[in-house]
């Protein structure tokens, strides 16, 4: 509470001139609003921050309980460490070398497929983004921008 009984004395000194007498208020530069009771006005809003940051913490607090709680029963302590070295070996065995696989598939699939539909592609430029084949462009530039700027389909 110490903060709030601070703040209008800090927006005093912000806002009035030094030796300004601390009972004026903004009524008195015609705002209609009381330095003094900024304090009471913000109390209750600060209070009902304070009330649900600490039903947050509650509910975070139940949250992670219970995950601790299904951990232990999926986990058991006792056989904790050898069921996540099993689940790391399955990882870096299975998981790991399929992710590299599908990768390595992946790429040659758009190097060596792609030539056998026409070569390889790039992005069609002033198209946001679309694909076309590399030959097509560097076969004919001059007649792709011509279609671009006539806003005709991309149909390299």
């Amino acid at each position: 509470m110490a903060y709030v009984s601070e703040a209008p004395a800090a927006a005093r000194k912000l806002l009035l001139p030094s030796g300004a007498a601390n009972t004026r208020t903004l009524g008195d530069a015609g705002l209609g609003f009381d330095l003094d009771g900024a304090g009471h006005l913000l109390s209750p809003l600060w209070e009902l921050i304070k009330a649900k940051a600490a039903e947050l913490e509650a509910f975070l607090a139940g949250l992670l309980t219970a995950l601790a709680k299904k951990a232990d029963q999926l986990f058991p302590p006792e056989t904790r460490s050898e069921t996540l070295a099993q689940w790391l070996r399955f990882g870096v065995t299975v998981v790991l070398p399929a992710l590299v696989l599908l990768c390595f598939l992946r790429c040659c699939w758009r190097c060596y497929c792609a030539r056998g539909r026409g070569g390889r592609t790039m992005a069609a430029p002033g198209r946001r983004g679309a694909r076309m084949l590399r030959g097509a462009f560097e076969a004919n530039p001059r007649g792709y921008f011509r279609d671009l700027r006539a806003n005709e389909p991309l149909v390299y």
